[in-house]
């Protein structure tokens, strides 16, 4: 017997004079409208709750959604085509994931082409749920032509906050340190402000792809990755370069972040260039996306000591980086090294106390 429909807002802990995104979860199992619902607010969303595809599309009638996430089978029945169908109709502008406890569900690709932004596999990761919608959302506004340089970076920031961060916790503050030391080094080379700016945007973004890949779980896998698992990891510079959009400033932007991983001696991936093919802004970016890295907690590895650090740059001189960025950056390092090696374990702190701050109201019975 169907459940009867059922409404509820979940108002999360966004401060007061923020407003909070809003969305409509749909789905005719109550534990899941519960425990996704509360974490979406704790994530701050507006959500609000209906238990059947009839109770959506009369919601989509008389209140305005930012995001719908609804259930593809109800009862048996695959109705949340219905669900769809009314937000493209009437709130053509509202974001639309689809979720299923089916594994192959005829009509999935079409769905998607009729308009849902996503299509998410149960048991759905409320967390990651939330990093779709957050990317999603962000990912619209970015679209606007009039943004400048802070509006840009402002979105950004949030998109990767929202998304692969908090999918894994461990790359807490990655991009916005990377920002911070790609500014350092650029300026000390002399680079234009304009690119300056736009390495800073790349800096931010630089990993942003990973959302997009098909696995995200083995992001924090304790252990070496596979083969097949590192050649997924390896789309994800083209993935993020492709993912950020068309707006003009991002242009340059959408190179740096393809080049990331990119090497020196050509050994690097996506497109193997090598030596000058790779813009001065990518080499960059290149050496202090590594170091960042190597002085972060990982899953698969602990911190490197600033010892073992020089030394691998000293190996890689010439090989994956440009010696004479390099040179440049390890003059930064003498001066403020030891500092930085600090930053990610007190940026993974902040984000730990952030998220035990957001407690999940235990689902009812």
């Amino acid at each position: 017997m169907r459940r009867e429909a059922r409404t509820e807002d979940i108002r999360g802990t966004t401060p007061m004079n923020a407003q909070r995104p809003t969305v409509l979860l749909v789905d005719d199992d109550g534990r899941t409208l519960d425990v996704i619902g509360a974490v979406l607010g704790t994530q701050g969303f507006e959500v609000t709750l209906a238990a059947s595809p009839a109770a959506a599309v009369a919601l989509l009638g008389s209140r305005r959604f930012d995001a719908v996430v609804t259930d593809v089978v109800f009862d048996g029945f695959a109705e949340g085509g219905l669900v769809l169908g009314a937000a493209r109709d009437q709130q053509p502008d509202a974001i639309v994931i689809l979720m299923t406890g089916y594994p192959l569900i005829e009509g999935a690709v079409s769905a998607i082409k009729l308009g849902a932004a996503d299509y998410l596999q149960k048991p759905v990761d409320p967390r990651t749920l939330a990093a779709f919608l957050h990317r999603a959302l962000k990912e619209r506004q970015i679209a606007e032509p009039n943004l400048g340089f802070g509006d840009l970076v402002d979105i950004l920031s949030s998109m990767v906050a929202h998304t692969i961060e908090r999918v894994d916790p461990y790359t807490a503050g990655h991009g916005s340190r990377t920002r911070k030391y790609c500014r350092f080094l650029a300026e000390d080379i002399g680079l234009d402000t304009a690119r300056r700016e736009r390495l800073e945007l790349a800096a931010i973004a630089h990993d942003y792809g990973k959302i997009y890949l098909d696995d995200l779980s083995f992001l924090t896998k304790n252990g070496p990755l596979t083969d097949a698992e590192y050649k997924e990891v390896q789309r994800h510079p083209l993935l993020g370069a492709r993912k950020l959009g068309n707006h003009e400033m991002l242009r340059e932007v959408r190179t740096y972040v393809a080049e990331h991983h990119e090497k020196w001696d050509g050994s690097g991936y996506p497109n193997k260039k090598k030596g000058d093919e790779i813009s001065l802004a990518g080499r960059i970016l290149g050496v202090v996306e590594v170091f960042d890295s190597l002085s972060t907690k990982r899953s698969y590895k602990d911190v490197w000591p600033m010892e073992k650090v020089l030394e691998f740059f000293s190996e890689q001189r010439g090989r994956a980086f440009d010696p004479d960025v390099l040179d440049r950056f390890l003059v930064l390092l003498e001066k403020h090294g030891e500092r930085w090696m600090r930053e990610p374990a007190a940026d993974r702190e902040a984000a730990d106390r952030e998220r035990r701050a957001a407690v999940v109201p235990p689902a009812r019975n």
